[in-house]
């Protein structure tokens, strides 16, 4: 989960959309648009067409209220769970050596519990570190010690079922260019740890031995079949930041030795109705990590809305089947995080209406439209059309 002034950068990657369209949907047309919705065997249908488990989830913490929703909803619409804030750094080393792990297990447990999967979010970030961290260490103490004994922590503390973790999270600038090296992609975030976090910044950590260390640690620590993940947002677009992504993932590879196969890219996915990845672009990168034999991961998506009108409620939904239609017909796609439960206790507020469920725990259009989408990929449908651009480019009937 990134800041939302962070997320807003997307105008200067992808382009905008101005108006919203009059959108054609699959609840348009005899699936179910009201009441309860029960995906368990709609998911199982799903995997089987897959030739593996397919994971649908969203976010749960140890403690989060609605509690009966909760229980419902993990129940039977989702089956995958990420912790929100409970596997973050200030969460599992609140000091240094000190590995406090049960509000990440707590997690890990209510998946057990549901009988569902869990994934792990996040074992290195610049954001939410405990207050021992930055502090005055070093660059080789920090990409020598620090980072490996943190992430072989966490990583070997949560065990084998672990499906996959976000080595590190949202490590790329936003003022990328095309043709950037690994290093100068990096380099362009201008934060802990490439440069120290006084604001003067001043250079620390002056190549890609951080990441290199937090990898190679987490492929000795974790599970031959979890999936190694390099996470971020603003990214899916054919654009320099996405590049940049995939030359980062490289470089990683290149001086660690990880196969290809263990390894991932996130697509965080926090975007609005003014500005997302084509559902043509994001095939198209989807399928270039197909190619090299990494796995393509939705980790956090969310849809802000500008107002909740019938219209923009259509179009939320629309936007959010293409992206899932993208994933299900993708080989290297197979797990699906769809941030927070519900709007009550989005991270972007009430009044932005991005989950699929509403304040009160009802289900949205969207929520209605992936479970159309699910079913139609169940019962072997062919792919449809791109929704969000409007009946005059894409009807489903």
């Amino acid at each position: 989960m990134s800041s939302f002034a962070a997320i807003v950068s997307l105008a200067v990657l992808i382009a905008p959309v101005l108006a919203v369209p009059t959108v054609d949907l699959l609840i348009d047309h005899g699936a179910q648009s009201s009441g309860d919705i029960n995906l368990r065997t709609v998911l199982a249908g799903v995997s089987k067409r897959k030739g593996q488990t397919f994971h649908f989830g969203s976010t749960f913490d140890v403690g989060d209220p609605n509690q009966t929703f909760n229980n419902d909803v993990f129940s039977a619409f989702f089956n995958h769970v990420v912790a929100e804030n409970g596997c973050k750094w200030d969460a599992t080393e609140p000091t240094q050596g000190n590995h406090v792990l049960t509000s990440c297990t707590g997690v890990e447990n209510f998946a057990n519990t549901m009988g569902i999967t869990f994934r792990g979010h996040n074992t290195f970030w610049h954001e939410q570190l405990p207050n021992w961290l930055p502090g005055g260490i070093g660059a080789s103490q920090l990409v020598n010690t620090i980072i490996p004994q943190h992430v072989t922590a966490e990583i070997s503390g949560l065990g084998a079922s672990v499906t996959s973790w976000d080595v590190a999270n949202e490590v790329v600038g936003d003022g990328v260019t095309n043709g950037m090296t690994a290093l100068q992609c990096v380099q362009n975030k201008k934060v802990w740890p490439t440069v120290t976090s006084d604001g003067s910044n001043t250079p620390l950590v002056t190549d890609l031995s951080f990441l290199h260390s937090a990898f190679s640690a987490a492929f000795k620590a974790a599970s031959p079949n979890t999936r190694l993940a390099l996470n971020d947002f603003n990214t899916g677009a054919n654009d320099a930041k996405t590049a940049c992504e995939i030359a980062v993932l490289k470089d990683i590879q290149a001086n660690t030795g990880i196969p290809f196969s263990n390894l991932a890219i996130g697509f965080q996915s926090h975007i609005q109705e003014t500005f997302f990845p084509s559902k043509a672009a994001l095939t198209q990168t989807f399928a270039t990590l197909a190619g090299m034999g990494v796995e393509a991961l939705i980790t956090e998506l969310d849809i802000k809305l500008s107002s909740t009108t019938q219209a923009d409620l259509r179009f939320q939904a629309a936007i959010w089947g293409d992206i899932l239609d993208v994933c299900l017909f993708a080989s290297n796609c197979n797990e699906f995080i769809n941030w927070n439960t519900r709007d009550d206790v989005s991270f972007l507020g009430v009044a932005a209406a991005g989950t699929l469920f509403d304040k009160n725990g009802s289900p949205k259009p969207a929520a209605f439209e992936v479970a159309a989408r699910l079913n139609r990929f169940a019962n072997g449908g062919a792919e449809l059309c791109a929704t969000a651009l409007g009946t005059g480019s894409c009807r489903v009937s």
